[in-house]
């Protein structure tokens, strides 16, 4: 099936994969000691990538960018079958790979490839270079023995290196030279569609703007399309037509590139850009500093994945309180979640966090009773024995389970899974933002 330039080519709809979080014997046993009786049976899993839903066209760049640990590569190898899908489906060219196995599989392979982030690991030692570009060809039956030698030879060139290398062993190679040979074993099945995960991310920078051009070059050449994976959105901005943002297995924003970096709307995103160094010495303090950690993805956030580490988390609409006071309790409700300040008395901690005045109503009492929790000026609290220490880690249990309850899992962020269309500001690309601030623009 042959597809114009700006055809859907790959369209990615509620993918999922889940790993079992531990194997052996008691994997599947859990001890509660809060309840009766305390064992439970059960697998957890880790939600690495979950419903994520995207479309790439003939011929375009999607960058796929986010922290370490997020989901990206698993999201890559799940769409090129290098791993089998929890749920969802992997429309190329209208056929589902998701549904596909065995020699149906094998054949499609031809049209989609792989560069691996580690140049060095993904070739085999043992191989000689033409060896290594002409095995893909020789596993799907393309050309005689001369033809894939001539073939090889000619990709050699095209990365910009030479055909005389083709006797080389890898370990005679510098890494940039590693990841030209990656690209010439991807390229030599004439395949639509390439993943390229951090393929650059090893390589000195110098050398990184040389594949990265090399690429861009092939892509123009071949037709390729690429979905490219990086953590360096100075790397994401340089190559990539359009940008998903990925968080904690999820997809929170989607747009043209000039469009994403020129005008984020997701908090998450406006983080990460915030996050790049500037050449200014001029500038002092930190840039982008996210509060808290990544949740585990065993056991996410519901609704918004980032809303735990949020800088505008929605209020919930059960109480009626200023922007302000929803400010203070916000930042008081992560600070005791976080414990990131010692016990003090009850008027200390009112003046810190709120200025002396708590939020009106029912929200002031909820944090008046956090702050009774905690405070060193009341009964049973203080410092010395064992028995204090105990005591003082149940009211910090208790206090963070009480704002919680009464306040972030309240708001809508923890209750509905947000997807919204944005305006865009530059140019008419969709603008997707998975961020309930937009949730009065509908």
């Amino acid at each position: 099936m042959d597809l114009e330039q700006g055809e859907t080519l790959l369209e990615v709809d509620g993918l999922t994969k889940y790993f079992q979080s531990d194997s052996g014997l008691f994997a599947s046993i859990n001890v509660e000691r809060d309840r009766f009786p305390p064992v439970s049976f059960g697998v957890d899993h880790v939600k690495a990538v979950d419903d994520v839903s995207f479309e790439i066209e003939m011929g375009e760049t999607l960058g796929l960018v986010g922290e370490s640990g997020c989901g990206k590569s698993t999201l890559g190898r799940t769409i090129l079958r290098l791993l089998d899908p929890t749920d969802g489906t992997i429309r190329f060219k209208g056929e589902d790979l998701a549904e596909m196995s065995g020699e149906e599989l094998r054949r499609k392979r031809s049209e989609i490839q792989m560069i691996f982030q580690d140049p060095q690991s993904s070739l085999d030692p043992r191989m000689k270079v033409g060896q290594i570009i002409e095995e893909p060809m020789r596993a799907h039956d393309m050309f005689d023995d001369e033809g894939r030698e001539a073939r090889a030879k000619e990709l050699l060139e095209k990365v910009g290196l030479d055909p005389h290398h083709y006797n080389r062993y890898p370990h005679a190679f510098s890494g940039g030279q590693r990841q030209r040979i990656n690209l010439a074993r991807a390229l030599s099945v004439d395949p639509d569609f390439v993943v390229c995960d951090e393929p650059v991310s090893a390589l000195d920078v110098s050398i990184q703007a040389q594949v990265l051009n090399t690429m861009e070059e092939l892509q123009e050449e071949f037709g390729l399309t690429y979905l490219f994976i990086a953590h360096d959105l100075s790397v994401i901005r340089h190559i990539s037509d359009r940008v998903a943002v990925m968080y904690l297995g999820h997809v929170v924003e989607v747009a043209d590139k000039t469009e994403l970096f020129e005008n984020p709307q997701h908090p998450y995103t406006k983080a990460l850009l915030e996050s790049i160094p500037v050449p200014d010495p001029r500038e002092n303090g930190a840039r982008g500093v996210l509060e808290g950690e990544v949740p585990s993805p065993i056991d996410p956030p519901s609704g918004c994945r980032f809303r735990t580490r949020c800088p505008r988390l929605i209020a919930p609409d059960a109480y009626d309180w200023t922007d302000e006071e929803w400010a203070q309790t916000r930042a008081f409700m992560r600070a005791v979640k976080r414990r990131t300040f010692e016990p003090m008395r009850a008027a200390e901690m009112e003046a810190e966090f709120f200025g002396g005045d708590l939020p009106r109503g029912e929200a002031g009492n909820v944090v008046a009773e956090a702050i009774d929790l905690l405070a060193t000026d009341r009964e049973g609290t203080g410092n010395g024995d064992d028995g204090v220490d105990a005591h003082e880690s149940t009211a910090w249990e208790t206090a963070t389970e009480r704002l919680l309850t009464a306040f972030a899992e309240r708001s809508i962020c923890a209750r509905e899974r947000p997807a919204y269309e944005v305006e865009s500001a530059y140019g008419d690309g969709e603008h997707f933002s998975a961020c309930h601030l937009h949730r009065d623009d509908r």
